[in-house]
């Protein structure tokens, strides 16, 4: 059995079902509001799907909208608002990673530089997602109380959410990508499922942030790492 000191610590429990909240609350609202979408076009669903699928899709709005960020903001606020300084504070390594990423995407050999406890894809994942966020909230309440606004509000209100819906769309297969299939990536969905990472999956794609964490702990990198690989018990 491997020793517990190769798993480092990456996410804790409120920040993990902050996620999967809004993961699955996005995946219940694409799926449904595809559905209505293409409705106006001669649906196979029936009358009677189609309603059930309208509820749904109004209903996951309240969970959309409210308990991800009640999961996050009583159960970890400190964390929240680390994460939310960490999206907005940008370093060279950062930009120099979305410059290199691509070939990693790809399964191309490519250096990728240091980066911290989030890197500049997850950076930019993450803010995009704040960015719909608000977007698709906004626009959906709006939609949903029609009748207290002008038609070219109602107007904007659809072309921001279709265009929101798009953009999660495409941003959450790419993520489904990396957690799942990407071989270099897939350790990081126990991150959001246990809440730890490996020791080496730690030093290879968030040095920095590791090495912060084990000179908190008043640890050796090098010593830590050559453990980590090393040792049984």
């Amino acid at each position: 059995m491997k020793s517990n000191a190769e798993r480092v610590k990456r996410f804790n429990l409120a920040e993990r079902l902050g996620h999967w909240t809004h993961a699955i609350s996005c995946v219940v609202l694409l799926i449904t509001g595809l559905a209505l979408v293409f409705s106006r076009y001669g649906s196979f669903l029936g009358t009677d799907t189609l309603r059930a699928f309208r509820n749904i899709h109004h209903g996951m709005g309240f969970i959309f909208t409210f308990l991800s960020l009640v999961i996050l903001l009583l159960g970890t606020h400190k964390t929240f608002l680390a994460w939310i300084k960490a999206c907005f504070n940008w370093t060279r390594n950062d930009v120099a990673f979305l410059f290199a990423f691509p070939r990693e995407f790809f399964g191309l050999k490519v250096k990728l530089p240091r980066q911290g406890k989030f890197n500049g894809g997850e950076k930019v994942n993450s803010l995009l997602t704040m960015a719909s966020f608000v977007v698709m909230v906004a626009s959906g309440w709006i939609m949903l109380f029609s009748e207290g606004f002008s038609r070219k509000t109602l107007l904007l209100a659809y072309t921001l959410h279709s265009a929101g819906a798009l953009i999660i769309g495409t941003v959450l297969l790419g993520h489904i990508y990396l957690a799942l299939l990407h071989p270099n990536s897939r350790e990081s969905i126990k991150g959001m499922l246990w809440g730890t990472v490996s020791q080496k999956f730690a030093l290879e794609h968030h040095a920095l942030w590791y090495e912060e964490i084990t000179a908190a702990q008043g640890k050796s990198l090098k010593k830590d790492y050559y453990l980590a690989n090393n040792t049984n018990v």
